[in-house]
């Protein structure tokens, strides 16, 4: 009778009791970093130990305690399989914080800037060989990314670190004569007071791109086990893969929880 479990825990017992039984160098080279297993080491052990990682990208065992289990082989090639997928693409819209309040748009603008930076960097991230990184230090440490994250400081833009700046729009000519918009100061000097239509503007008070990036981190790992699931489901021996419903926005309220999209897809093979 074959044993049932959650993709999660299946991952773990793979990792952590099966494929460091597989020899360094065995399997092909390893797609997850050598830099990642020194940390597991020390994070373990409290030491760094002079062996290379498998070609599963984790530290074979010292002494032979038998071969792995064929279903961890299978469980172990699946996510090696995932450096092979094309990538992740981050879906337009895509909003990590529904929890925060961004009356003036500015965490909107950062969120925005991030992710379009992450879409254009194809070899961090959002590629393959990544994920696969992802999801092993997952299964090692039995926890995904950490998503928890503190709502920033919103302040004005101040003039010379002192008085709130204010700016209006104006209109010109170009060259050609075409109109164009500029922004000039909204400040009146002689009156002491903001002129008509004069607005200010905001900015973060600290950055947000570690909590921008630890949330696409946890909708990744959440699409990873998604697709490792639906790729291992009805191919192992021992095990029957218990029901899996990736929980995406974790740190959304239930009156918040986006309900029109996943935030993030996942590219064709």
């Amino acid at each position: 009778m074959k044993k049932m479990i959650g993709i999660e825990a299946l991952l773990t017992w793979a990792f952590v009791e099966e494929l460091p039984k597989v020899e360094s160098g065995s399997v092909g080279p390893s797609v997850a970093p050598s830099v990642w297993q020194m940390m597991f080491d020390v994070i373990t052990l409290g030491t760094n130990i002079d062996k290379s990682p498998n070609g599963y990208g984790v530290v074979g065992n010292f002494v032979n305690i038998g071969d792995p289990h064929p279903d961890a082989l299978i469980v172990g090639n699946a996510v090696r399989a995932l450096a092979d997928r094309n990538g992740y693409e981050v879906m337009s819209g895509w909003w990590p914080f529904p929890e925060w309040d961004d009356p003036h748009g500015v965490i909107r603008a950062e969120v925005d800037r991030i992710a379009a930076e992450q879409v254009y960097e194809r070899g961090g991230r959002l590629n393959g060989r990544h994920i696969v990184t992802l999801v092993t230090s997952a299964a090692i440490l039995k926890r995904g990314p950490d998503w928890t994250a503190e709502a920033p400081k919103v302040v004005t833009v101040k003039l010379n670190g002192k008085d709130d700046a204010w700016f209006v729009k104006r209109t010109a000519k170009d060259a050609f004569g075409r109109p164009i918009e500029y922004e000039d100061s909204g400040f009146d000097y002689r009156k002491r007071r903001p002129k008509k239509g004069a607005y200010r503007k905001y900015r973060l008070a600290q950055p947000i791109r570690a909590a921008v990036i630890s949330r696409l981190e946890w909708q990744l790992w959440q699409s990873a086990l998604e697709a490792l699931h639906d790729s291992l489901s009805g191919t192992l021996s021992a095990h029957d893969l218990l029901p899996f419903t990736p929980n995406r926005h974790p740190w959304a309220p239930s009156r918040k929880r986006p309900v029109d999209n996943q935030g993030i897809e996942i590219a064709a093979e």
